[in-house]
Formats: structure tokens, C-alpha cells, sequence
């Protein structure tokens, strides 16, 4: 399997109320600018106990990750949302230290080749949290630099059943033959569940 590209993240956020996705406003599912790369860094329980000098018990469950995306533009107004910053009719956004960021879904695509053939990887994360957004900037000298904004965030196991996934569920992932199979996957994976 070789990954060849990645592309349409595309988020949803958690309404509490409900125990589902937030509803649609304009029937499609948000997305976000786009992606330029993504690092996933997953951490896991190591727990050990011997008794009767031999191992008894293990746990190496998963306990939290990072998830670092770096995207092409600095969207003010969804920056905002997935910060839980406030920003006004004009787009002006007010950064203040009670604001709380909302949970949300998070999903992209990953176009790869599989024994000469084309296939679409979805991997959904049903639980983040974004902690910081950061933009690079530098002065323009003889030629022209392109700066990156990059979106960092927790990625952890849902708490209780959600959206119709059962508390635990912290990735779901599948493989498509086309993109639209797979952009269709995605959709539903943050489109809130009808049960």
C-alpha cells in the first residue's frame, strides 16, 4: 500500500444535547481549507504486574493522541468555531481566555495504490478537541514563500455512546475502489445518526 495524497478533512461538532453531530445547516458536512499534510501520534497505556515471578497482567489500551493538521489557509471564522472564539458580523474574531473549545468529529480522505490499483482510505476520529491553530509568517525577500497554518488536537476515545458508536470507539477507518464511495463513508460517519 502506498499513500498518495490526502485530501477533504471534513469535521462535525458534538451536540451534547442530543448525543449526536450537530445538525446540517446547509445539508453538507463542514470542510475544512485544504490539507497540506497530517500526523497522527497515538500514546498508549503500558501497564505491567508480575505476581508469582511471571507477568500476569498487561494493559496497553489507547489513552490519547495527537493529531496535527496542517492546511493551506487560515479560515478565520472556522478557526473561531473549532477554537470556541467569538466573531462577529464583520469577522471579527475575540480571543478571550473563558473560551472553551467545542468537541468535534474529524475524517479525511487518503487517496493510496494498492498492486496497481487506485483506492481511497477514510480515517475518522469521532472525538477532538482542537487546542491551538498557528500560522507562519515571514517577510517576503526575492522570491515568494507560501506560509501554512497548522491545527493541532486531541484526539480521545468517546466517553459514552455517541452518535450511535459505542463508548471506547476512539478511530474508525475503511477503504473504498472510488472517491465518492468513500466521500459518501465520511459524510456518514459525521452526519448525525437517525436512531
Amino acid at each position: 500500500m502506498a499513500r498518495t495524497g490526502l485530501k477533504k478533512g471534513k469535521y462535525n461538532k458534538h451536540d451534547t444535547a442530543t448525543g449526536k453531530f450537530a445538525a446540517l445547516t446547509s445539508s453538507s458536512v463542514p470542510l475544512l481549507e485544504k490539507l497540506i499534510d497530517e500526523k497522527f501520534a497515538p500514546e498508549f497505556n503500558s501497564a505491567e504486574l508480575y505476581a508469582d515471578d511471571s507477568l500476569a497482567e498487561t494493559d496497553y489500551s489507547y489513552k490519547k493522541g495527537t493529531l496535527t493538521l496542517t492546511v493551506a489557509n487560515d479560515d478565520d471564522k472556522k478557526g473561531a468555531e473549532l477554537l470556541g472564539n467569538a466573531i462577529d458580523e464583520g469577522g471579527e474574531v475575540t480571543m478571550h481566555t473563558d473560551d472553551t473549545a467545542p468537541e468535534i468529529g474529524y475524517g479525511h480522505i487518503l487517496p493510496k495504490q494498492v498492486n496497481n490499483k487506485k483506492m481511497y482510505k477514510v480515517e475518522f476520529f469521532p472525538r477532538v478537541k482542537i487546542t491551538k491553530i498557528t500560522t507562519d509568517a515571514k517577510t517576503r525577500g526575492e522570491g515568494v514563500e507560501f506560509g501554512t497554518t497548522s491545527i493541532e488536537g486531541k484526539v480521545m476515545a468517546l466517553a459514552s455512546d455517541f452518535n450511535g458508536m459505542k463508548a471506547g470507539t476512539w478511530e474508525k477507518h475503511n477503504t473504498f475502489e472510488t472517491e465518492d464511495e468513500a466521500e459518501t463513508y465520511l459524510n456518514n460517519c459525521l452526519t448525525p445518526s437517525v436512531s
